[in-house]
């Protein structure tokens, strides 16, 4: 940005409900580089289970369901040094999340995006598309959380064909957040490479690069650093 104080903020992949242990790597960041952040973008799967009837709303095997450390947030004992804006992957407390779509404050100074969202953040316009693409969930409303302790949580990881327009329809963005990655980012040679199928991403996500045309785009999912 010309004429104006640079601006730092951090994006970080899938938290996995280490939040106490994101924090501590992004203050290490800030004292090494002697920068202060302004906010902090996290990409889905941040997992932010209050308690265990949350973590009993989250898809995944239940070998692998925690609580981890978000209940030190949400209860006010720990507190986020910079404002957290996160969307939602597909490892979420959808009993949690889905009873505020349009997104909001899930604890002190941490903002849900909803399902689709967008904020202004150091004068630069955020847009978040949560969830991942699933077939069968694309062109179909997903049912509503009062119904969740009767169907399989996986119903709700996915985003609709009406959730990509929403998105679309705001026409552009300077930071596009997304949880899964847009197709055609990763030859299938180097899928191969870190022990992925030779299809990485969905159509849909590079839809909204294309129509949105930011200036960075954040994904989550695989694990893996790409740049």
């Amino acid at each position: 940005m010309s004429n104006t104080q640079d601006i730092f903020f951090a994006a970080v992949g899938d938290v996995h409900g280490n939040m106490h242990s994101m924090v501590r790597d992004l203050k290490a960041w800030e004292k090494k580089h002697n920068h202060q952040l302004a906010f902090v973008l996290q990409v889905g799967d941040f997992e932010s289970q209050r308690d265990e009837a949350d973590l009993v709303t989250t898809p995944g095997p239940k070998k692998y369901r925690k609580l981890g450390d978000f209940p030190d947030f949400y209860t006010g004992k720990a507190v986020f040094p910079w404002s957290i804006w996160f969307i939602a992957g597909n490892h979420e407390p959808y009993g949690f999340l889905e009873q505020m779509p349009q997104g909001g404050e899930v604890a002190h100074n941490c903002y849900y995006l909803g399902r689709v969202g967008t904020v202004t953040l150091s004068g630069l316009k955020i847009v978040g598309v949560s969830g991942i693409y699933e077939p069968k969930q694309f062109a179909q409303q997903r049912p509503d959380v009062s119904l969740i302790s009767r169907s399989s949580n996986k119903k709700y990881v996915g985003f609709t064909e009406a959730e990509i327009l929403e998105a679309i329809a705001f026409s552009s963005a300077d930071i596009l957040l997304l949880h899964d990655w847009p197709s055609g980012i990763i030859s299938s040679t180097e899928a191969q490479r870190f022990g992925w199928s030779n299809e990485v991403g969905n159509e849909y996500a590079r839809l909204l690069v294309e129509s949105l045309q930011p200036k960075l785009v954040f994904c989550g999912h695989m694990h893996q650093s790409y740049r």
